[in-house]
């Protein structure tokens, strides 16, 4: 036995250093590889902090938002780091380091609280930064998405993450103390005013956070009151009355009218049966890698089955946490609900999307990433004294994957030259003729203005076979009439739309091709054709 846990030991080392290794590998991308990563969608944030920091406006009114309008998130810290440093590429790269570092180190308190031991705990942490595989590729990602929802380039979600493990740890609080002091008022006064701040931005917050909490919260009070046949204490009440002050946050924050005019309709019966059965299972999939397309041998296919094996771990972990492992006490208690408003988080947001139209996309989906490394943590914690070498194999398992991923995800992320290089191409082009504003399809658009740091600015057309500004994360200062008419100004096409491009044009009159590569041309005039 003592031989077993010295092999644990020795395998929560391995643990901490392969974790190290991740924030390593984290920190380089954002700090010296965001050019060669940057999406639109990843570009707009920094672009947003640049905006922020200008007009001196945590909301510029120049700023046309996409479907949420946030008071918080990655941007609104950037933009002090852009005032120091004048570049968007390093604002960003400083911004997701320090995010990331707060939701880790949130994390593992949260952990810690639970009375998960330290082995374990960082074992969890490296779970959620390790096991992600990026099996959804968009075009130039090579990096995880779930990575890019928490840690790399954008962190859309840190704000929610970090409110999450505070949440539910206030809340188990008021379940157990079920008094009030000075400290737990002013606790839960930050902890409000922080859950309107969150949902001024959007509906996750709602659909992430206080609607699973809500369900939690009703279904327990009705199980502990005996189906409703029993008076409780009316202290127990404080965490229902905690539970009702989020709602309240979330209907101060539609006060602000902050989220964009995006309409979802309920699905008809059959319609949602289906997309519970088929659409949201395959998103939940997706979120966790699984996406196919590889062939059977191959290194990404043995990566898939590898998730596959997780999975059903997962699986395991949670008929032995909620049936096998019936010893109860305050810590395994507090373990459970934390696993259970986790675990509820998942199923409101699948029944959420599965009822209505809302779009089934797999990073919906990222609440399952925490409680699938919230469950690994127990099952250590757990067996490691119990079983010590079914918790050695886990340990095993996941120092295993996490060098694996190392070689199948981050080593070319980390090494790319060239990831972007046609748009890098055109960047430079741009900067070396001079010219200071142009115009493309949104996916070109904020990638280029990015990749040249800002020294070009770039709108974007909806499509650039007609020329239209297009409102979806963008300035009205790049276009006229804020900008003048007859001004030099590029035109980014992609190849295959060419044609296109040049027959909106009467004849004589359309720009001039001045470059092109393999997939993109760059014509430029003297005039400005595109307006909002």
């Amino acid at each position: 036995m003592r031989n077993k846990r010295k092999s644990i030991s020795l395998l929560g080392w391995i643990i901490g250093a392969l974790l190290l290794i991740y924030l390593g590998v984290f920190c380089y991308l954002n700090l010296c590889k965001y050019a060669q990563h940057v999406d639109s969608d990843i570009a707009a944030e920094a672009l947003l902090a640049r905006e922020i920091w200008v007009e001196k406006d945590i909301t510029p009114n120049d700023w046309i938002s996409s479907t949420e309008r946030r008071i918080i998130g990655m941007p609104t810290v950037a933009a002090v780091f852009y005032g120091i440093t004048g570049s968007m590429q390093t604002a960003a790269g400083i911004t997701c380091v320090l995010l990331g570092a707060i939701l880790l180190g949130t994390f593992y308190f949260f952990l810690r609280k639970l009375s998960l031991s330290r082995p374990a705990s960082i074992t969890a942490l490296l779970v959620l930064c390790a096991l992600p595989i990026n099996g959804f590729r968009n075009e130039g990602q090579m990096v995880p998405f779930v990575a890019l929802l928490l840690f790399l380039f954008a962190e859309y979600y840190v704000f929610h993450g970090i409110f999450l493990f505070f949440n539910i740890l206030f809340y188990l609080k008021l379940k157990e103390n079920r008094q009030m002091t000075r400290k737990t008022f002013l606790e839960w006064l930050v902890l409000f005013v922080a859950a309107v701040l969150l949902n001024c931005g959007g509906q996750r917050c709602l659909q992430v956070i206080i609607l699973p909490l809500l369900v939690v919260e009703v279904i327990a009070l009705f199980m502990e009151s005996g189906h409703l046949r029993q008076k409780l204490p009316g202290g127990r009440y404080l965490a229902t009355a905690y539970v009702g002050s989020l709602a309240l946050a979330f209907l101060v924050s539609c006060l602000y009218g902050g989220r964009g005019d995006y309409a979802v309709y309920l699905l008809q019966p059959g319609e949602a049966v289906e997309k519970l059965l088929l659409g949201v299972p395959a998103a939940l999939l997706e979120n966790f890698g699984l996406v196919g397309n590889a062939k059977v041998g191959s290194f990404a296919s043995l990566m898939q089955l590898l998730v596959w094996v997780f999975l059903i771990l997962l699986g395991y972990g949670l008929w032995y946490v909620f049936r096998k492992n019936t010893e109860s006490t305050d810590s395994t208690d507090r373990q459970k609900d934390a696993l259970t408003i986790l675990l509820a988080s998942v199923g409101v947001t699948a029944f959420i999307i599965g009822i209505t139209s809302a779009e089934a996309a797999h990073y919906y989906f990222f609440m399952a990433w925490f409680a699938a490394a919230v469950l690994v943590a127990v099952m250590v914690d757990h067996m490691s004294e119990g079983q010590p070498v079914f918790a050695g194999l886990i340990l095993t398992a996941v120092a295993l994957f996490a060098v694996l991923n190392l070689k199948y995800t981050y080593c070319e992320a980390a090494t790319t030259q060239d990831n972007l290089k046609e748009y890098q191409e055109v960047a430079d082009y741009l900067t070396e003729a001079g010219i200071d504003y142009g115009y493309a399809e949104f996916w070109d658009a904020e990638r280029i203005c990015l990749i040249t740091d800002g020294r070009v600015t770039m709108g974007h057309s909806y499509t650039m076979a007609s020329l239209s500004g297009y409102w979806w994360l963008t300035s009205t200062k790049w276009y006229p009439p804020t900008l003048p008419t007859e001004m030099r100004t590029a035109y980014v096409v992609r190849t295959e739309m060419r044609e296109a491009f040049e027959q909106q044009f009467p004849e004589g009159e359309a720009p001039i091709l001045e470059y092109e590569n393999e997939k993109l041309a760059v014509y430029v005039g003297d005039r400005n054709y595109v307006e909002l």
